[in-house]
């Protein structure tokens, strides 16, 4: 078998025929790059928001820095970073804006399943000679699919589509006709931006104005047959064999439920350093209400109340990290023949992943409860941090922490039942 990551394949199905544009690109380089970018981002959140989205200048930043590319596979001219190193890159743009950490997120970590579950000759396809690949993934199945004698026909309308203004594709579900047996099957279509139409619909949320989720649709659009794959929609994963065939790196094999949680957690952790930065600047530029009127970074309370947030952060980092390494051990534990990569794994690593969510949210509320109204006016930045978390806590994901517990609860102990059943 091909060592891993190494990106040449494992039966040579995929050749590199597209280069590099700097091979040797380190992941502690990304990273800084990204870490750079921030007051450029905070300079920009104002106009991110009107625009809807970031603009062109910053888009071509992006490119210019490899993000684009971080999970892309090498043949494909990508540098098949670690989820781990990908998440952080995103924890720091979201850092300097929430909004853009959000749409850069959501539109580039998805070739990650193009990488996973497309033929290689549809992989190849669909990132053409230069190697770009941005792609939206709305999970809901809102758009109909129905056979047509070039492939499938699609029509409707894929609301919430984050990454949607720099779009090469759009990765989305749709309702396929039922089976025989009448149960209703999901596929995932893969459709190019040709064909469809991004909708001037975003912008008048509470927060994340500038994360350029607009709707996509989609109308008596054709694409091949091959470019919709059938899948589970409650178990949602890679599949296990064409990642490493094509690309020799179980990265592209996995369970990805558990990765796309972890999305929105990193997202939270840049937005909540964010608004730990500006409450620090008035910690040493405000006083208290009471006595002594020393600054606020001097006072107890505040000085508690600032520990509290900077652990909260350690810890939610702590999570993403973990949940990337283990995300990674999975999938070459499978791949070696150690054992499956579970639906009951990837409930656990969406479980830690919401968790962390969870605690950001209550770090969040304290910074906006003891900074003060004096500070949190329109058009600031900490009330527009306050907004995007806020917004944040709608996402479908967020609302899903705790049946997923229930879920990964249900499914430890069903596995911990059999185990012991077996024993016997």
């Amino acid at each position: 078998m091909t060592a891993i990551g190494d990106g040449t394949g494992a039966t040579g199905l995929m050749k590199r025929a597209i280069p590099q544009p700097e091979p040797g690109l380190t992941a502690e380089t990304v990273i800084q790059r990204a870490c750079d970018m921030r007051d450029h981002l905070r300079a920009e959140q104002e106009a991110t928001e009107k625009r809807t989205h970031y603009s062109q200048e910053t888009h071509e930043k992006f490119e210019q820095a490899g993000f684009y590319r971080m999970l892309m596979p090498k043949a494909f001219g990508g540098y098949e970073m670690r989820i781990n190193d990908f998440m952080h890159v995103i924890v720091e743009i979201a850092r300097g804006c929430p909004s853009t950490g959000w749409c850069l997120s959501l539109g580039s970590s998805h070739v990650l399943i193009l990488a996973g579950l497309y033929s290689p000759e549809v992989q190849a396809e669909v990132v053409g000679p230069d190697g770009h690949f941005v792609a939206p993934n709305r999970h809901a199945p809102s758009v109909r699919a129905v056979p047509h004698e070039d492939g499938w026909e699609l029509d409707g309308t894929w609301e919430y589509s984050s990454g949607a203004p720099y779009s090469t594709h759009a990765m989305s579900a749709v309702r396929l006709p039922a089976g025989e047996d009448g149960v209703p099957r999901v596929g995932l279509a893969l459709v190019p931006r040709s064909q469809y139409t991004v909708l001037d619909d975003w912008g008048s949320t509470l927060g994340m104005r500038g994360s350029g989720s607009h709707s996509i649709r989609v109308k008596n659009a054709v694409v091949p047959s091959d470019h919709v794959v059938e899948i589970e929609s409650d178990q949602f994963r890679l599949d296990t064999t064409i990642g490493m065939t094509a690309h020799g790196n179980p990265m592209y094999t996995g369970r990805i439920m558990g990765v796309l949680m972890s999305e929105l957690l990193a997202i939270e952790i840049g937005l909540v350093h964010a608004a730990l930065d500006e409450y620090t600047t008035v910690l040493h530029e405000k006083k208290p209400m009471w006595n002594p009127r020393t600054t606020r970074a001097e006072d107890p309370r505040y000085q508690e109340w600032y520990g509290q947030v900077t652990t909260t952060l350690d810890v939610a980092e702590a999570v993403l990290d973990r949940v990337g390494d283990e995300y990674h051990r999975l999938c070459e534990r499978e791949v070696a023949g150690g054992g499956e990569f579970s639906q009951a794994d990837d409930l656990r690593l969406m479980s830690m992943a919401g968790y962390g969510c969870r605690i950001l949210t209550e770090a969040m509320d304290l910074l906006a409860r003891t900074g003060g109204s004096s500070v949190m006016g329109d058009g600031s930045r900490l009330e527009r941090y306050w907004r995007d978390m806020s917004t944040c806590r709608t996402h479908g994901f967020a609302l899903m922490r705790e049946t997923t517990a229930v879920q990964t609860g249900s499914a430890l102990l069903a596995a911990d039942g059999a185990a012991k059943a077996g024993e016997r």
